[in-house]
């Protein structure tokens, strides 16, 4: 295989790859699993720094001619070569670009790459899988997505065949992108299969990772294509893993949330979206914090609270929720006729996000709102002028609307059916009722619950558990020492005893 040249930056990334095949087989020589752990975690920032060409490179190093993953890679990856180097322009760009490396590889080859040549032999399915893996993040960072599809197909058999348990964080990763590559190409419907059969098989062998990402790909799956009631199905016959990664767990409250949403439990679907946006990470995941707030918009409206302006204030994300602080603004003023301009003009974005369907419902709410205000503002009013202040329809369902808003408990007046018109109530002092002590209840909860979480998920440092160790170890040492006097002197007392000496009688 022939390569371009490779800068002094590529060659210490190959040596820092190196480096972590050198951990993968520690893992598995010393049957520890915090090597492999440690080389999983730095895989968001060797993506970042890997290229077709350092792969290449390191594919042709550590892999012996008769592999199967050699073979595989060495056939995908050389029209990648000549795609970046199309995309790096012209020949002449790539002279200057090679010219000015040749002056930072003088010093730093001697400096990085001199003290440290590593050369290694992938003998282990860890390592392999760990170059799979890493082929397919690139293979998809260049959207070459048929090929990499090639390589999830050969990865899922190539792990399933050796079937070890160090290799179940690798089958979770080639899991995620073996689905998100197929609804990308439109193929959803035709991995279901596989995925519960996979999902079978990770919970007979207790593989919590990949229990985690198949819930979540099925759940992802069914809500494409609107299968609501088999994800609920899903979510009462199995259970998620409590102690799976955080991404993990708020992808899965998110989709809990929106079935949830759509089955009418707005309660529920609120909780669950307010967690996962908190769990979230603040910077990145645009898209992920983005549709979360949009659901959680439009659950909180329909559970009869308004937003706070915080929500749609975020920077990167302000631009984007703009159509949603309309509707919501409409919702708080209970004014139908802007509600219902809002929902025409921004219908494409709604349809687009999924959420037009929880938005249709609100319309029930925005009269509300305005029944509660009419409330405030007159003791009796006819269905005709109702009908003209909210800006319904007709006035012929002015009576039923009235009539279900007393039912419910958001206004209390009494309909005149016969002069057709409402009598209002004089509103009661709020404090009396128990709606401020339920409010305090919801609040005291939340705050117990992001107690709990917090203490699950502390993390102390190694340096106090050393020192701990260390003490542990001391005071272990003086007990030792003691039980070794006591049984000494048990041992003399006994023999005293034993000669019948008159001081032990």
């Amino acid at each position: 295989m022939e390569h371009t040249r490779l800068s002094s930056k590529d060659l210490i990334t190959i040596q820092d790859l190196k480096e972590h095949l050198l951990l993968l087989q520690k893992s598995v020589d010393e049957d520890e699993g915090r090597y492999l752990v440690r080389v999983l975690r730095k895989l968001s920032i060797t993506r970042r720094r890997i290229t077709p060409q350092i792969l290449a490179k390191l594919i042709e190093e550590s892999l012996k001619e008769e592999s199967k993953t050699k073979s595989l890679l060495v056939t995908i990856f050389p029209s990648t070569l000549i795609k970046e180097d199309e995309k790096e322009g012209e020949e002449k760009e790539m002279q200057i670009e090679i010219e000015k490396e040749k002056e930072e590889e003088e010093e730093e080859e001697e400096k990085g790459q001199q003290q440290r040549n590593i050369i290694i032999q992938a003998k282990y399915p860890e390592e392999k899988a760990y170059l799979q893996l890493l082929s397919l993040l690139e293979l998809f960072k260049l959207k070459d997505y048929e090929n990499a599809l090639k390589l999830c197909e050969f990865s899922i058999d190539f792990i399933e065949k050796k079937n070890r348990r160090t290799l179940d964080s690798f089958f979770s990763k080639v899991f995620f992108y073996y689905s998100r590559i197929n609804e990308i190409l439109g193929h959803s419907k035709l991995i279901r299969k596989k995925l519960l059969s996979a999902y079978r098989t990770s919970t007979l062998r207790r593989d919590v990772s990949t229990q985690a990402v198949l819930i979540n790909c099925l759940l992802r799956n069914y809500l494409q294509f609107n299968l609501y009631d088999q994800g609920d199905k899903l979510i009462s016959k199995s259970q998620f893993p409590p102690n799976s990664l955080n991404s993990q767990h708020v992808r899965y409250l998110y989709y809990l949330g929106r079935i949830k949403a759509i089955q009418l439990d707005y309660t529920e679907s609120f909780r669950c979206l307010r967690e996962a946006k908190r769990k979230a990470p603040r910077a990145g995941a645009r898209g992920f914090r983005l549709s979360v707030n949009k659901f959680l918009c439009i659950v909180q409206l329909l559970t009869g609270e308004i937003p706070e302006i915080e929500l749609f204030m975020e920077k990167d994300l302000q631009k984007y929720l703009q159509p949603y602080f309309e509707l919501t603004s409409a919702v708080r003023t209970g004014n139908l006729g802007d509600f219902k301009k809002v929902v025409l003009r921004e219908a494409k974005v709604f349809k687009a996000d999924q959420t037009y369907s929880l938005i249709l419902r609100l319309r029930q709410n925005v009269i509300k709102t305005g029944l509660k205000k009419l409330n405030s503002a007159y003791s009796r009013i006819s269905f005709e002028d109702i009908s003209k202040k909210l800006q319904l329809d007709s006035s012929d369902s002015v009576e039923s609307i009235c009539s279900k808003a007393i039912f419910d408990g958001v206004i209390d007046a009494i309909i005149n059916h016969e002069e057709k018109y409402i009598k209002f109530k004089e509103m009661g002092d709020l404090y009396s009722t128990l709606i401020p002590q339920k409010a305090f209840g919801q609040r005291i909860k939340f705050c117990l619950n992001i107690h709990n979480t917090a203490v699950k998920n502390m993390r102390f440092p190694e340096e106090l558990l050393k020192e701990q160790e260390e003490i542990d170890t001391e005071e272990g040492k003086e007990q030792l020492k003691e039980l070794e006097k006591m049984s000494t002197n048990n041992e003399e007392g006994k023999g005293d005893f034993d000669q019948g000496e008159p001081g032990n009688l």
